[in-house]
């Protein structure tokens, strides 16, 4: 056995599964849950414009004055009123306070719940996103996977025919052995032999190179000794894929970004009503207590004396505010009038996408049975062409044409597997298949 094919029957075996849920932890996937997070913060946030406001002051301290001169009006006797300089001596006071403010908001425009509704909109938006990103990480995990099993399936196909090179030595020698081929015949069997060991040894990189590539993307180490398990592809019947209209319509129904982008605009149509709330006055409701005093005594001894209870509405409204609610309003229309114009770039674009994918996949479909007949076709030459040179009819150069078609045509089979299989989780991806409900994950 050659020594890049028993690394890989060392190797530990993985699956499509299991790379597919790997893909999940996949750095461009961490970033969109990252993303998801800190929307559903927003929405906290904006909920707590909602909910009342509670502040608690606390205080105790002492105040040193020195003497002062104050200057205060004093009758002068004669009916009139003078300006007199009184001197205070100095004095130490104390100082203890404490308090309780409570503001709840009653109205403010229409800001508070349409800002609610907007970062709930965002947040929708966000999960969609989410999805959307694993589908994305999942197609670049399942296409560097079959990437592996392409190299691995090469390598197969390689070593068979090192292996049929080989067999074709040992009769050419037995041949000239026996006086029925001359000595350039078995020379030219072993030329063919070295020539598909060459051949079959520059395979090996290219399975190291796909595994690093592959293990990369699912944020494990590039050196760990891993083979890709085929999950039908290369074996299974082959099955036609969706109609155009049939993949259109699945997308709409299961493709995240489809209701991504229905959020993203009802987010932005959201925060334009959100802007027009600063035309409208805010109205809120407060309730305080304060207990004061300069002593300790009554403040700590005496819960009855030193207490203050406020109760209030206040109203603030901006009249005029040089134009900045205007600016702001007029920069949310067109923040929205943006975000249309992306979205329907976004539809044509998502629409156009699937018409290329369901194309590629049925051309690929049609590639992949042309290569199985002419697969077996090959089959079919190469033994009749071996029969041939063991009756004496055929020479080793036919043998070796058949072979080298032989090999072609199997290395023509996988390739046409291993695309269509590629071109299947595009659709897949295109069409949200992968996230429907009950789907594999």
């Amino acid at each position: 056995m050659m020594p890049v094919v028993l690394a890989l029957a060392l190797s530990a075996p993985l699956t499509l599964d299991e790379v597919r849920a790997a893909s999940r932890e996949n750095l461009d996937a961490v970033r969109a849950e990252i993303a998801l997070g800190r929307a559903e913060e927003n929405t906290r946030t904006a909920r707590a414009a909602v909910l009342p406001q509670v502040a608690l002051t606390s205080q105790i301290g002492m105040s040193a004055s020195g003497q002062q001169r104050f200057f205060t009006t004093v009758p002068n006797g004669s009916g009139g009123f003078d300006q007199a300089a009184v001197d205070v001596p100095g004095n130490t006071r104390a100082n203890f306070n404490f308090g309780v403010q409570l503001t709840q908001l009653l109205f403010d425009g229409g800001r508070w719940w349409n800002e609610l509704a907007r970062t709930g909109a965002a947040r929708d938006a966000a999960q969609g996103q989410l999805a959307e990103q694993r589908l994305a990480s999942e197609l670049e995990a399942q296409r560097r996977f079959f990437e592996l099993l392409r190299a691995q399936a090469v390598q197969q196909v390689l070593q068979s025919s090192v292996e049929r090179s080989q067999a074709q030595l040992e009769r050419t020698q037995g041949f000239y052995e026996a006086g029925r081929v001359q000595k350039r015949d078995a020379i030219d069997a072993e030329v063919n032999l070295d020539a598909d060991r060459i051949s079959l040894l520059r395979q090996g990189p290219q399975i190291a190179q796909a595994r690093a590539a592959l293990l990369g993307w699912l944020a494990r180490k590039p050196t760990e000794p891993v083979e890709a398990v085929d999950p039908g592809v290369l074996t299974l019947p082959l099955a036609a894929g969706p109609h155009v209209e049939e993949a259109q319509a699945l997308a709409e129904k299961q493709r995240p970004l489809w209701k991504a982008l229905d959020d993203q605009e009802r987010a932005f149509s959201l925060a334009v009503a959100t802007s027009r709330a600063a035309y409208l006055p805010r109205v809120s409701a407060q309730a305080g207590y304060l207990r004061q005093a300069a002593t300790a005594d009554p403040f700590f001894t005496d819960p009855t004396k030193q207490n203050t209870l406020q109760l209030g509405l206040a109203l603030q409204w901006d009249l005029f505010s040089g134009f900045a609610t205007d600016a702001q309003v007029a920069r949310a229309r067109l923040d929205l009038d943006e975000n249309h114009r992306q979205r329907e770039q976004a539809l044509r674009d998502l629409s156009g996408d699937l018409q290329t994918a369901v194309t590629t996949l049925d051309a690929q479909l049609e590639i992949a049975k042309l290569a199985d007949s002419s697969c077996t076709l090959a089959e079919s030459a190469l033994s009749l062409a071996v029969e041939r040179f063991k009756a004496g009819a055929g020479s080793t150069l036919e043998v070796r044409d058949s072979q080298l078609k032989l090999t072609q045509a199997q290395l023509q089979r996988l390739q046409s597997r291993i695309d269509l299989a590629i071109a299947r989780a595009v659709v897949d991806r295109l069409t949200g298949a992968t996230n429907a409900p009950g789907a594999s994950r």
